[in-house]
């Protein structure tokens, strides 16, 4: 007898579905159009949540633990590491690209200082959207590192493994050219992708099936705004633990009904088969590394309430269980590293696959050090306060120095400086030298590190004012040059860069910018008046016959 548990429906609702099993739900065919539609503009336009995993500082922490897992395999190079051939790293979902831009920088700088420098490393992104994959091999940040071989693309669809295909290499990614341990890195994707919903009662469990109801009367089901207006509601129908046809997937099941009574949980089957298709592609040496919402502890487990869907810009995302990731990695002998304390925005865990004579030391070390003890959930939590509007007030209280101290632990972090840019502007007048330098030091960092997607806020004009406050007007002209190439022309963009050529005595450059400025803005009148004082200083050098 089925368990009912059911949001009522108005007279208005249409139903679009009614009691289908959770991942073959119509939810993940609008979440894949979604995404195949906006491409690259679901980041940079819309609202879809990815700070939290494309920041430099996860980045950089990431990489601290990718260098301890082949650490750990360095150590015994000449029995299991084949250093002719590359140790592959693999992103899935890599969305806008950022994170993988910011793992490179971060990775790539202290690898090729190390002793492991000689081990070849091939980053290898991936995604179902062809508009993505035409973005980044595109994108002007990542064309030295696809000149220099360390970073390849490939179509994969997470809900479908299938071997991979490098474009730039040509090669296919297989069981028989895999040579070495492999890395394969998923953020922010395991809460996007299907997964089966299982509720406990009593220690009976039993399949969670939804209905979809819509409160448009003729839904366009391959309209992803339809997600706005959906209901969700499930029924409960007792089944046995012997659900799915991997026997390893059901003695995970099988566990739950043991330990846990009485509560509701999402199982990631496809997360796993896609887990389990890399683990035949590297020979069974593995290192899988996730960031998302999720739960990892038993005691995240108890009594959990029902299912709730959260909602973002035409897509959607649900929680991870990252427990039973770990439960399925354990039963194949493998080795779990979860976050000891409980996350405030980003649970962070590693997955290692493989026997290593050492258990993986140098991983579980790296892991402690870069994600627990001050990990990017940390970072995001204190990212969070520190820009939060109350707190931003205490801003002037700071010197320039403490605002660049934050800005260096950050890893040069391009929304934590437009977070600071009015205040270091002010900052300027009372501040050393030596401070003005370092400040100077800092902005070259900053758009070193950064990895534009055509979002809304000017980086570029932002550091070109900065710099031209500062007195650097030739630096700050390449920068409101870069702004103009990367955003087209703006008035306040011109005006500056003006002022910028008559601070270098260009006068004439300076009249070119002013002209161009008040054809997009006539009536500015600080621009009328300055363009009649550059007029009169070129009026004495004039030839008498260049007046008629």
């Amino acid at each position: 007898m089925k368990d009912i548990n059911t949001i009522p429906e108005t007279e208005t609702s249409t139903i679009l579905e009614q009691h289908q099993r959770l991942s073959q739900s119509q939810l993940w065919k609008l979440q894949r159009t979604f995404y195949e539609q906006r491409g690259i503009r679901a980041w940079s336009q819309d609202t879809t949540p990815h700070y939290l995993t494309s920041n430099p500082f996860i980045a950089n922490a990431y990489g601290k633990v990718v260098f301890g897992f082949l650490r750990d395999w360095h150590t015994f190079a000449s029995a299991s590491l084949d250093t002719s051939q590359p140790v592959y790293i693999i992103e899935l979902g890599a969305g806008s690209g950022r994170f993988s831009y910011y793992f490179l920088k971060k990775f790539m700088d202290f690898f090729t200082r190390s002793a492991l420098k000689e081990i070849p490393i091939k980053y290898v992104m991936t995604d179902f959207s062809e508009q993505n994959l035409a973005f980044w091999q595109q994108h002007p940040s990542l064309q030295a590192f696809i000149e220099q071989g360390i970073l390849d693309f490939a179509y994969f669809d997470v809900t479908q493994p299938q071997e991979l295909m490098l474009r730039h290499a040509k090669t296919v990614l297989s069981s028989a050219t895999i040579k070495n341990p492999l890395v394969l890195l998923a953020n922010y994707i395991f809460d996007s992708i299907p997964q089966d919903c299982f509720m406990l009662k009593d220690g009976q469990l039993h399949e969670s099936l939804v209905t979809l109801s819509s409160s448009k009367p003729e839904p366009d089901l391959n309209d992803p705004a339809l997600l706005y207006s959906l209901k969700p509601s499930y029924d409960h129908y007792p089944i046995n633990a012997d659900y799915y046809n991997d026997p390893d997937f059901n003695q995970v099941l099988h566990s739950y009904q043991q330990q846990f009574p009485n509560t509701t949980f999402l199982f990631p089957h496809v997360a796993l088969r896609c887990l389990h298709f890399f683990r035949d592609l590297s020979g069974g040496r593995l290192l899988l590394l996730s960031g998302d919402q999720g739960y990892s502890q038993e005691e995240d487990l108890q009594s959990r309430r029902p299912l709730s869907v959260g909602i973002h810009s035409g897509a959607f995302s649900m929680m991870v269980n990252y427990h039973a990731i770990g439960e399925y990695v354990r039963n194949q002998g493998g080795q779990v590293l979860h976050m000891a304390h409980r996350h405030s925005w980003l649970h962070v865990s590693a997955y290692l696959l493989g026997q290593h004579p050492t258990d993986y030391l140098e991983t579980a070390q790296s892991f402690h050090e870069a994600i627990e003890q001050w990990g990017p959930d940390d970072f995001f939590t204190f990212f969070a306060a520190i820009t939060h509007k109350a707190t931003m007030k205490a801003y002037d209280a700071l010197s320039l120095s403490q605002l660049l101290a934050w800005l260096r632990l950050s890893g040069w972090d391009c929304y934590s400086f437009l977070a600071f840019f009015p205040f270091l502007l002010k900052k300027l007048e009372t501040s050393s030298k030596a401070e003005l330098q370092a400040l100077y030091q800092v902005i070259q960092h900053i758009w070193d590190t950064y990895y534009h997607i055509g979002e809304k806020r000017d980086l570029a004009y932002a550091l070109g004012i900065l710099l031209y406050n500062m007195k650097y007007s030739t630096e700050a002209l390449d920068f409101f040059q870069r702004s103009l190439e990367l955003y087209g022309p703006h008035q306040n963009t011109f005006y500056y860069m003006a002022k910028c050529h008559s601070a270098l005595q260009r006068t004439e450059d300076a009249l070119a910018c002013l002209d161009q400025m008040l054809q997009l803005h006539p009536s500015f009148e600080p621009a009328q008046a300055i363009r009649l004082e550059l007029q009169s200083q070129l009026q004495p050098n004039l030839r008498p016959e260049a007046a008629f």
